[in-house]
């Protein structure tokens, strides 16, 4: 009888720390979608910024943003720990010097230089966060994948307006266009899984 009793503590025990994990992975990965987000809407209004610098509503916009992003590498530092990968790890330990660099971007002259700066922080944060959420996957369900999906497309819209600011401000960077194309075909993409998907009775018919 006691060691029944051990075995169903034990596997509640399990079952709990594996629950708690779980909680954790999802938390990094929804602080990562809003990184993956903010990395590409701080670009985008500095880009703005560009054509209308006497926006003082805008550039306090881009502060609270870049103020926003910080809190969201923080939210994953206070989870993350030691044993969440080496990727994670040594992106936390970056994040702080590319958000110091875009701290600053605003403070100096606007130029050719400086917006292919902005855009090259903004790809080192999509990329990190990106890396970050591979290290903490889980099995999700097909609603969750849907609802991963959306949020993607509203990052990728935000990533196809960055590149055509970009493509317009600076022609001479063919790479922009090429990357706005891009990010046009990903949202497409996402938008055919999203339409083949079955979704409920109820919610297919207001659709």
């Amino acid at each position: 009888m006691k060691k029944v009793i051990y075995i169903c503590i034990t596997i509640l025990v399990v079952v709990q720390v594996g629950v708690a994990s779980t909680r954790g992975d999802v938390k990094i990965l929804e602080a990562t979608e809003n990184i993956q987000y903010l990395s590409q809407k701080i670009a985008t209004d500095y880009l703005i910024f560009y054509k209308n610098q006497d926006n003082i509503a805008l550039k306090k916009q881009l502060y609270k943003n870049i103020d926003n992003l910080q809190l969201h590498i923080k939210e994953i530092k206070d989870i993350a720990d030691d044993k969440n990968g080496i990727y994670t790890q040594n992106f936390l330990k970056y994040f702080p010097y590319i958000i110091e660099q875009i701290k600053k971007l605003p403070h100096k002259r606007i130029n050719i230089s400086n917006i292919e700066n902005i855009i090259k922080y903004s790809e080192i944060l999509l990329e990190g966060a990106k890396t970050i959420a591979k290290e903490h996957k889980y099995k999700f369900s097909k609603e969750e994948k849907m609802l991963m999906l959306s949020k993607e497309i509203i990052y990728l819209l935000k990533r196809a307006n960055k590149y055509y600011l970009a493509s317009d401000i600076n022609p001479n960077n063919p790479t922009h266009y090429e990357n706005m194309k891009q990010a046009i075909k990903d949202i497409n993409s996402r938008l055919i899984i999203m339409n083949s998907y079955n979704y409920p009775i109820k919610l297919d018919n207001k659709l």
